[in-house]
């Protein structure tokens, strides 16, 4: 929204929104008791499960053919399916593997750092492996695809909540960081309620300005610079 304001027009994201805050108010009370259990795996899983099937019966019974307009208007000249499948394995290789590097080089370094897991994975780990999405939403806004910036934005929350956070409660329940449940979690809500009333129709348009993305920037340093200081005062 830095580089090019991001209209939010689409009837999809408005539901999706308010499912996404949703979501994250029903993990923030999961974990209230301070662990993540296999029972709450399964919520998280099941939850996921609804969400995917909802969004394939919108697929399918939508008035509309999102699909199709988007090949028409963006493949003006169809790539040959070899070298399609060949860029298509390309890419699933090494979009993995360089993110997967860069987490491993700065996780060790802040491990012989001393500093906690919980702001390892609230700074690099969550940064490297979000790399990839800023990408393709910078991509979309400059592409003027704004459903595709914003939509990988929020469908990238939805499937780290209940998909990526259900498993370690399935494999290995266990206690949660108490700052998880007093910091992390209200600010990831919160953050959540501020996009959601930037998003909201103002003068019959829906858009993310330039003002309103630089605050979503200084709310992340200030974020990182919270997280800094807990490392150096703990």
């Amino acid at each position: 929204a830095l580089v090019v304001p991001l209209t939010a027009s689409s009837t999809i994201l408005r539901r999706e929104l308010p499912i996404l805050l949703l979501t994250s108010l029903a993990v923030y009370g999961l974990c209230l008791d301070g662990n993540l259990s296999r029972f709450d795996g399964v919520v998280l899983l099941i939850g996921a499960g609804l969400f995917l099937l909802w969004l394939g019966w919108l697929a399918k019974n939508g008035s509309d053919d999102p699909i199709t307009a988007e090949f028409t208007e963006v493949l003006d000249a169809p790539m040959p399916v070899p070298r399609a499948v060949v860029w298509l394995i390309a890419g699933l290789i090494l979009l993995p593997l360089s993110s997967q590097l860069l987490v491993w080089g700065a996780v060790n370094i802040a491990t012989q750092m001393g500093i906690s897991d919980l702001v390892i994975g609230l700074t690099i780990v969550a940064i490297g492996t979000s790399l990839p999405e800023l990408a393709a939403s910078l991509t979309g806004a400059l592409k003027g695809e704004h459903d595709l910036a914003l939509g990988n934005v929020l469908g990238s929350n939805m499937f780290n909540l209940l998909v990526v956070l259900c498993m370690p409660g399935l494999l290995a329940p266990g206690s949660l960081d108490p700052a998880a449940i007093t910091r992390d979690l209200p600010i990831m809500v919160s953050l959540t309620l501020v996009l959601i009333i930037m998003c909201w129709p103002r003068r019959g348009v829906e858009r993310i300005s330039r003002g309103e993305a630089a605050l979503l920037l200084v709310a992340f340093i200030a974020y990182e610079t919270l997280l800094f200081r807990s490392v150096v005062t703990g």
